[in-house]
């Protein structure tokens, strides 16, 4: 206890002593962008260039996907292009820290997600921004259900024949992530936690990165998204044995929840919303909010829906309530793991 009461302590000195040089950097650029400009960046002159959307994971990945889709149904709404800019890496750190540095005007954005902005902040000691200081909400897009896939050469016809398996040899069953500490991996230890069972980790920079070693057998199971693995399963090239989610995917109907599959209470909703820089001023945040529930209009909602995403859309202040009742959860989830000893 004493020794995540000093880890605790230390990240949270990290964090100010990063946050105090952050603060000064950004206020020295939005101080040379009022004088520069005769004024501070107001809503009625936003955007007047085009809009960069950081996405943390690599290209061709699920949140890829769905970025550029939000992306290109923001354009008419913006009357900007929107630039899909990815920046994988450390479960989305790196593509956050780089949002985090830029100037608070509205025009980077962050695609952010469960690790970027929950997760990381209880795990990694070394996170280079604050979540919550550094970052400001600008709406909860969507929810996205992710599965536990193998190959369709895999042994392991069902949740129970791979934990059957890894129960029989330890370690000998290898699971993927997108970066260690991550909501992936949470999610992976948390369930071997109550399978009583102990498997390997390997982490990606995202989910087509890990797709080669996945159909060559070099990892034995994968944590992907049914919109990365439509096409595959479409394909006869990959099984799903379940859904992390707390309820059925409206995708794949006939594919059972974890907590069906003899774990009650197990649930590892994932979901993906906007974020700006902290100083970002209130009516940019708040015309693009307006810009954000508009691109979800019917027709991307039923794209979304087919790639087995959750459309949601909320206010700032819906969304930054949200996010306190995730960090009380996720929190109390990763210490029930142990990943952090």
């Amino acid at each position: 206890m004493a020794a995540k009461q000093d880890y605790r302590a230390i990240q949270r000195r990290s964090s100010e002593t990063d946050a105090g040089r952050r603060t000064l950097l950004r206020g020295a650029a939005a101080a040379a962008a009022f004088f520069g400009t005769g004024g501070m960046v107001r809503a009625a002159d936003f955007p007047s260039k085009p809009v960069r959307l950081v996405v943390p994971f690599s290209a061709g990945g699920a949140t890829d996907i769905l970025g550029r889709l939000l992306g290109q149904a923001m354009e008419p709404h913006l009357k900007q292009t929107v630039v899909v800019d990815n920046r994988p890496g450390a479960s989305g750190a790196i593509g956050a820290s780089n949002v985090v540095q830029s100037p608070p005007d509205g025009y980077s954005i962050l695609m952010g997600g469960v690790g970027s902005n929950i997760v990381l902040a209880y795990t990694m000691p070394t996170l280079a921004y604050d979540p919550v200081k550094d970052l400001l909400p600008v709406a909860h897009v969507c929810n996205v259900d992710y599965v536990l896939a193998v190959a369709a050469n895999s042994p392991f016809q069902t949740l129970d024949d791979l934990l059957a398996a890894a129960r029989k040899a330890p370690k000998s069953i290898s699971y993927m992530s997108t970066g260690p500490l991550g909501p992936l991996h949470v999610a992976m230890e948390y369930l071997s936690k109550q399978a009583d069972v102990s498997m390997v980790h390997v982490p990606y920079a995202g989910e087509a990165p890990a797709l080669p070693d996945l159909m060559t057998g070099r990892i034995d199971v994968a944590v992907m998204t049914i919109a990365f693995t439509k096409p595959l399963v479409a394909d006869g090239r990959v099984r799903l044995l379940a859904t992390i989610s707390g309820e059925r995917a409206a995708a794949r109907p006939e594919l059972p929840t974890v907590a069906e599959l003899g774990f009650p209470g197990y649930a590892v909703p994932i979901w993906n919303g906007f974020f700006v820089p902290a100083g970002t001023p209130a009516d940019v945040i708040a015309k693009l909010n307006q810009v954000a529930l508009a691109a979800l209009d019917q027709p991307v909602r039923e794209r979304m829906i087919g790639l087995g995403v959750t459309p949601t859309g909320t206010s700032p202040q819906e969304y930054a309530d949200f996010l306190n009742r995730e960090r009380e959860r996720w929190s109390t989830m990763i210490r029930e793991t142990g990943v952090l000893a």
